[in-house]
Order: structure tokens, then C-alpha cells, then sequence
């Protein structure tokens, strides 16, 4: 039994069901602060000298209500899509697991506040921490860009780790943090698949190499003259049943013992 069922079976019942709906909710309440003028985006964003130096605690929070655009077209189809994600992997985890998926971003998120003080921390990269991990179990889910081109969410899924691994070297301090948050996370949950996938394929690849070495190797060499079935496949073969050797049909009546 590994980490993750170990705790479950002693922590399952505290699992939020449904926690996607309260993920969109806190966002939802982000999207009415700033359209009604109650707040500016500058009062959601995470930096840790904001929470230690001015008691700022509710940062701790706010920076998982900023929206992605406060277009309401646009919102309505980034929810859904986040939605869809999120219900799909708590219906393949389970409730307990994805929740200890978020738990654990948000744990290693807020923590990269305090790792740079001064860094502006915001839920980008927390929340495309899903969506790889929906790449990662659905890798042959399409997904219509524009609304009129199919692709299959892995690839979309590699373009994000590409993207990720760019800003990692080139983006400001808070971007980078965050990348490594998110990807910590994803780690987390997948690097113990990841390594034994790469095994797995290393064995393969160690067999295939051995079979096709094996299928080199030719299964009859005349004693006489050295032709091989792999030399020409016309030519056939005998074991003489005095000594025991192999022979091509011109060889094996004519001799020496």
C-alpha cells in the first residue's frame, strides 16, 4: 500500500467532494470584487513580505480568486474547461486524492512566497498544474481551438511544459517560483509513473535489441563451404547423420567424416 492510500484510508472521510465547484466559486467571488470596483487586482496577489511584514494574512487566499479575464464569454468557457478537467480527475482519483493534488500546489505555492519575499505570486500556474495532470490520465482527450480545430490535449499538455520550462530560465522571480510550485506538485503525483515507464521502456528496448540480434544470427552454417540461411535463403540444409554436421544440399553427399 503506498503514501497516498495509507492516508487515505485514515483521512478519506475529510475529502471535499465536488472541490472544482469550490475552486470556480472563490474565483467567481474574484470576478465580482474586481468588476464591482470592491478591489483592485494588486489586493489578491501572494508576496510573503506583504503577509509577514504587513499582516496581510488574506493573501494566503486571495491570490487563488484572481480570474483568468473578466470577459464573461471567455470566463464561461475557461470555468467549463476547468470544470470538465477537475470532475474528470476526481472521478479517476477519487475525492481524497484529488483534493491532496490541490492541497499539496497550494501547500507548495504559498511556500515559494516565502522562499522570495518580495516575489508576486498569483494561481496561473497552480491552476495549469490540472490541466497537466488531466493531459497526463485523458492524453487522447480533443479539445477545439478557435472552436473549429481537434487536438488532442497531450499535445497541448507538451506545449505547456515547453512554455513552463521557457519561463522557468526567462521569467520574472514570482513566475518562476510558481513554475517550480506547479511542477513540484506534478512530480509529485506522476514521477513515480514517470520512472517506471522509462524502465519499462529501457527493458524494452533491451529486448528488442536481443531478438532482433538473435534473428541475426543465422540457424544453419555449412561445414564445408561457410553459406549461412542468412547468405541465401534458396539454399537448403541437412545434418548428416554420421557426424552430426550441418551441410548445404551441395555439400552434404560429398564430405569427410
Amino acid at each position: 500500500m503506498d503514501l497516498i492510500s495509507k492516508l487515505e484510508k485514515r483521512f478519506g472521510s475529510w475529502a471535499i467532494p465536488n472541490l472544482t465547484i469550490y475552486l470556480i466559486g472563490i474565483q467567481l467571488l474574484g470576478v465580482a470584487l474586481l468588476m464591482s470596483g470592491r478591489a483592485v487586482l494588486t489586493d489578491f496577489i501572494l508576496y510573503g513580505s506583504g503577509v509577514v511584514d504587513l499582516g496581510q494574512w488574506w493573501r494566503l487566499l486571495s491570490f487563488m480568486m484572481i480570474p483568468k479575464t473578466l470577459s464573461p464569454i471567455w470566463l464561461f468557457f475557461a470555468f467549463y474547461i476547468f470544470y470538465l478537467m477537475g470532475n474528470a480527475l476526481e472521478e479517476r482519483w477519487g475525492a481524497f486524492r484529488f483534493n491532496l493534488f490541490v492541497l499539496c500546489g497550494y501547500l507548495l505555492t504559498v511556500a515559494m512566497a516565502f522562499v522570495n519575499p518580495g516575489a508576486i505570486i498569483t494561481n496561473i500556474f497552480f491552476l495549469g498544474c490540472v490541466f497537466l495532470a488531466f493531459a497526463t490520465l485523458f492524453p487522447n482527450f480533443e479539445l477545439r481551438l478557435f472552436f473549429i480545430l481537434p487536438v488532442k490535449v497531450k499535445w497541448l499538455g507538451w506545449l505547456t511544459i515547453a512554455s513552463y520550462l521557457i519561463l522557468l530560465f526567462s521569467g520574472d522571480p514570482g513566475t518562476r517560483l510558481s513554475i517550480v510550485a506547479a511542477l513540484g506538485n506534478y512530480l509529485l503525483f506522476f514521477g513515480k509513473a514517470f520512472f517506471n515507464g522509462f524502465k519499462a521502456e529501457k527493458r524494452r528496448q533491451s529486448f528488442v535489441a536481443e531478438t532482433r540480434k538473435v534473428e541475426r544470427q543465422a540457424l544453419h552454417v555449412c561445414a564445408t563451404c561457410g553459406v549461412t540461411d542468412q547468405d541465401d535463403a534458396s539454399v537448403h540444409f541437412r545434418y548428416c547423420s554420421t557426424c552430426g554436421k550441418c551441410f548445404c544440399t551441395e555439400h552434404i553427399g560429398n564430405h569427410n567424416h
